[in-house]
């Protein structure tokens, strides 16, 4: 079977996430025989990086997917996301004949379901988290409120009328089986998380764990859900407890808004470290790490993510300090024991946690436990091969669309 896709994704190719996620996932999906159109939304900094578009654009090419770059539109924001919902399906329209549109994130999502429709084929509705949960945990949105039952309206739309749903977590597959629309017509749905090519992260040489010092990474985004704030002052009471802690930070967070964040906490300015590094550089800054951490807001939404640095901070024999109930974490730590689970966030708690991590480190079989469980969960070939399954299961058995 060499199925034409058309997948869509609201995403930058060029940016962290569309390099870390996205390229990686086409490219492996073409290898196993799928015949892949790409269609990202590319913020206007990303594409002015010609180096990086360019190192894009062949990598996709070397391997047979044809890159249909649009252009992301940011302000006046409603009149903006009109112009990208035009171009996806115009664009769309005019690429040619598909067999699936893959419509991965909610926005790609909402544009995929009538661009599909439009096509004549059927639809893969990739999850990306419960988006509207999501922007009420992150206090954009109120609980209850208009935007938020809109858009759980249009969420429900995209469950009830996909042809086939993928989910990040097995958690959040539970809850997508269960609803009533998806259970009645049998939709077929498998669970693939922010997957990680193993073959770019792998365990290197690192510093002996407290020689002269703890080291500690926090990669990504800050604000609204991400609870950096919380992050640092973490990092301040384990310095308190453990002696020498040092805390990389690697974002592209706007530096001053980092640098006050940990001041704030209590951090010294000589106990931290900013940068921002290009993806295939991440697993060199691993390498000089001993724990990887990730606060997430608990609430009504953290159940159905798939945190893309949790998987590269085991693929390279990294234990994860992380709040609880984030996606499947929790359950992955406890059963691998590579993890520490923070509780509340108290002093005391991060102390307590703290002391717990010292004591991990100090097992020599951890960094392989880290591995393994990247090995069995986050692998990216088995992800697509589950891909290509649920595609092959889609386009055989007769539509059940409402």
């Amino acid at each position: 079977m060499s199925p034409r896709i058309l997948y869509l994704v609201y995403w930058g190719a060029c940016e962290p996430l569309g390099q870390s996620l996205v390229i990686p996932a086409v490219t492996r999906l073409a290898d196993l025989g799928a015949r892949v159109t790409l269609m990202t939304f590319d913020k206007t900094a990303d594409r002015a990086n010609a180096g990086l578009v360019a190192a894009t654009a062949a990598e996709l090419n070397r391997h047979g997917v044809r890159w249909l770059p649009q252009s992301y539109h940011k302000r006046p924001k409603a009149a903006a996301k009109g112009l990208d919902f035009l171009l996806a399906w115009a664009t769309g329209a005019a690429a040619g004949r598909f067999d699936l549109v893959h419509a991965r994130t909610y926005t790609g999502g909402l544009m995929g379901l009538p661009l599909a429709r439009l096509l004549r084929t059927k639809l893969v509705y990739h999850n990306e988290g419960f988006y509207p949960d999501e922007q009420v945990d992150g206090g954009v949105w109120r609980l209850g409120s208009a935007r938020h039952r809109l858009a759980r309206s249009l969420e429900g739309r995209l469950y009830a009328t996909a042809d086939g749903i993928i989910a990040l977590s097995h958690r959040a597959r539970s809850v997508i089986d269960a609803l009533p629309p998806v259970r009645r017509r049998r939709t077929p749905t498998t669970v693939v998380p922010s997957c990680v090519n193993l073959d770019l992260f792998r365990p290197l040489a690192r510093p002996q764990a407290l020689a002269n010092e703890l080291r500690l990474v926090y990669i990504g985004t800050m604000g609204l859900r991400y609870l950096f704030h919380r992050v640092a002052r973490f990092v301040a009471v384990a310095r308190e407890e453990l002696g020498t802690v040092r805390l990389r930070v690697l974002t592209r967070t706007d530096p001053a808004e980092v640098t006050a964040t940990l001041r704030a906490a209590g951090l010294p300015d000589h106990a931290w470290s900013l940068g921002s590094v290009p993806h295939l550089q991440m697993p060199c800054e691993l390498a000089h790490q001993h724990a990887g951490l990730f606060f997430l807001t608990q609430g009504i939404s953290e159940h159905g993510c798939s945190p893309t640095k949790v998987g590269e901070y085991w693929a390279s024999g990294l234990p994860v300090v992380s709040t609880p109930n984030v996606s499947d974490t929790d359950n992955i730590a406890r059963r691998y024991r590579v993890g520490v689970v923070v509780n509340e966030h108290t002093d005391n708690e991060y102390r307590r946690a703290a002391r717990e991590l010292l004591g991990l480190l100090d097992d020599p079989e951890l960094s392989v436990r880290c591995r393994r469980a990247a090995e069995d969960h986050y692998d990216l070939d088995a992800a697509c091969r589950r891909q290509m399954a649920l595609y092959k299961t889609v386009l055989t058995r007769k539509s059940g669309r409402t």
